[in-house]
């Protein structure tokens, strides 16, 4: 697999100046890695554009933690970024449908981040077998403790392996959601039917 570095080293001194023209746009690690090469081509450019290029990087980083949604600021249109499930997405789909059905996405980020992503579905398969457990034990358990449930398991789930594995500040490219919807709209399906006709 070729390195942020040997990608923006074929670019030409236009692409690589949008870089560092359009820093909301882009990883950091793209920006500097621009901005390097075109220093290292004698690109005329101005005396302190390094210094520009922090600044704008830090007011990148100050918005996104003032934000009220702190996912969608690792969020980046940078082709060069990895894609991933969003952490957005992999929330709405834990709580909707299963833990275990997040986990799947999860996993499937961690293998295009080259990470072990085995454990995660074993933690989705784990939790979502203990917490149906857990509800025998509840009486008139309800779909409002189902999402609770699921929202504390997707929790635990992004501190065990996006913010130790994929890294709690990485920036990505959103991946489509459409084949897990349909998915999940498929699963609950027959399960929707089978509550509707029961007695």
């Amino acid at each position: 697999m070729a390195t942020l570095k040997e990608i923006l080293s074929a670019k030409t001194n236009e692409q690589l100046k949008y870089y560092i023209q359009n820093v909301d746009k882009h990883t950091e690690e793209a920006v500097r890695v621009a901005l390097a090469e075109l220093q290292a081509r004698n690109v005329d450019l101005p005396e302190d554009i390094a210094a520009q290029i922090e600044a704008k990087i830090e007011a990148k980083q100050g918005a996104g933690y003032d934000s009220t949604n702190n996912w969608r600021k690792n969020i980046v249109e940078d082709v060069d970024a990895p894609e991933y499930y969003s952490q957005t997405a992999i929330y709405v789909f834990s709580i909707l449908f299963s833990v275990l059905f997040g986990s799947v996405m999860m996993a499937i980020n961690l293998k295009r981040a080259e990470k072990k992503w085995g454990w995660a579905i074993l933690y989705g398969f784990g939790f979502t077998v203990a917490f149906a457990y857990l509800t025998q034990f509840i009486s008139g358990p309800s779909i409002s403790l189902s999402f609770i449930g699921n929202a504390v398991g997707v929790t635990i789930m992004y501190q065990l392996f996006w913010n130790s594995q994929i890294g709690k500040e990485t920036r990505y490219r959103a991946k489509p959601i459409w084949i897990p919807l349909i998915i999940g709209i498929f699963l609950m399906i027959p399960i929707i039917y089978f509550v509707i006709r029961k007695p």
